[in-house]
């Protein structure tokens, strides 16, 4: 009976996760009372936004984050496949709306890609960008934190606030999901022993994409990781709690190569250009990123 449903969850994950990264129709992944909200002023999640890119109507989320202490950061990150067509095509030119709002719209230089093909390869679904310019100081960056699954699973368990933030569908306000955070992995889940993601319970839908993990800690929020994939054979309805008939959704940590691309573009943020308009570098690793150019 269990091999059957690991089977099952296998064979259905996949058209699930084009569903959900690629489609505007996908639903939602509740578990338990929908807690998500709109974000409010005293939130401070003003570093949070959309990506927009041409021939494309999807609208992924995007977090600016903090770099070297620096408070005029030009550095987001997102998922990979907020970057590619359905056919894993670079989309060009894209966009940074701060909080959604496209009077503040700035241009995306280059990207940095945890893969290139993100179906299936959702635990390198990371994406590192490059803004043309800073934002107006009233966009508040975010620090980045990495921590372990252990050690986030152990956080949870003593009572730590984590929270997610991203939008719903390709339209809408910014919003906060709460009450929510990393899950301890089960032997029925897919990536069990994948150490590069976390399973969380954290209540999405599409359009939540590269949205931020966060961790509340002494008063502030710290990104742990982006918001990548809804890796579920069963799809739940609001109200439904989260059982082992699930699998949970997942966010991409922040270590690894994925922190390897953010200290690399903070420290020369022009590595990688080669000339005017936007660029696209795909890290495919284990080889090191230095040795990757655009």
């Amino acid at each position: 009976m269990a091999s059957d449903r690991t089977a099952t969850l296998f064979m259905r994950t996949g058209a699930l996760l084009a569903c959900l990264a690629l489609t505007p129709s996908a639903s939602a992944n509740i578990f338990g009372p929908d807690d998500r909200r709109l974000i409010a002023t005293d939130d401070n999640l003003s570093a949070v936004g959309l990506i927009v890119c041409d021939d494309t109507t999807r609208r992924p989320t995007a977090t600016l984050i903090k770099t070297n202490g620096s408070g005029d950061s030009q550095i987001i990150i997102s998922v990979a496949h907020a970057f590619l067509s359905r056919q894993n095509k670079p989309l060009a030119p894209c966009a940074f709306w701060p909080q959604g709002r496209p009077q503040d719209a700035t241009p995306i230089a280059f990207t940095l890609l945890g893969t290139g093909e993100p179906i299936g390869n959702w635990n390198d679904d990371w994406a590192v960008a490059l803004l043309a310019r800073p934002l107006p100081a009233r966009y508040q960056a975010l620090e980045t934190l990495t921590l372990s699954g252990t050690d986030a699973n152990e956080a949870r368990a003593s009572g730590a606030r984590f929270s997610l933030a991203g939008h719903n569908g390709e339209s809408g306000p910014m919003m906060v999901s709460t009450d929510c955070g990393p899950m301890r992995k089960i032997n029925a889940d897919i990536n069990r022993f994948d150490e590069r993601a976390y399973n969380h319970d954290c209540d999405m839908m599409p359009g939540w994409s590269g949205g931020p993990l966060m961790l509340e800690r002494d008063g502030k929020r710290y990104v742990i990781a982006v918001n990548a994939t809804e890796l579920n054979a069963l799809v739940t309805r609001a109200g439904e709690t989260y059982d082992g008939a699930y699998n949970a959704n997942t966010a991409v940590r922040i270590d690894g190569a994925f922190l390897d691309a953010i200290t690399r573009l903070a420290r020369d943020p022009h590595f990688a250009r080669t000339g005017p308009g936007p660029a696209t570098c795909r890290i495919h690793m284990p080889a090191p990123i230095e040795s990757r150019r655009c």
